[in-house]
């Protein structure tokens, strides 16, 4: 009995030392200063799924993916997604993120829209996904080959 009122004890004393240090911990911390984008900075998340339509007005699709230059960390394109329903039969183009302009949507003034030359998206090159990289679930398996089996003894 009198070994589990110690070990209890011993337990509680630990409990109270690590709360009582972390307490300290935060409490002379720095706050971290705010920051925010300017209002005329748009952010990822409203560029991927952005409406896109021609320069004449019709609604081409949206855009898919940013591609960024690793070097310096540039967008130089992005992958637009052209017809299709619910993304079954919907073709993907590539077009340089200069052809793009962005705009303000007249038929709704929280959101952004992109607009590019008709000529320039009919004659975007067709968007090949890489093929140089392993599955992630997976990294020894080649496309097309099995998983190794292990054997159990």
């Amino acid at each position: 009995m009198y070994n589990a009122a110690s070990v209890l004890t011993v337990s509680f004393l630990t409990l109270a030392l690590a709360v009582t240090a972390s307490a300290q911990t935060t409490g002379t911390q720095t706050q971290r200063q705010a920051w925010a984008p300017p209002s005329t900075a748009l952010e990822t998340k409203q560029l991927v799924g952005m409406k896109v339509r021609s320069d004449q007005g019709k609604d081409i699709g949206e855009i898919d993916q940013l591609i960024v230059n690793p070097s310096d960390g540039k967008i130089t394109h992005v992958v637009l997604g052209r017809g299709g329903v619910l993304g079954v039969g919907e073709q993907k183009v590539v077009l340089e993120w200069a052809d793009l302009k962005m705009q303000p949507d007249p038929n709704d003034r929280n959101r952004w829209m992109a607009v590019a030359n008709q000529s320039t998206i009919d004659s975007a090159p067709r968007y090949e996904a890489r093929r140089d990289t392993a599955p992630a679930a997976s990294p020894t398996t080649t496309p097309g080959s099995q998983p190794r089996q292990e054997r159990k003894p």
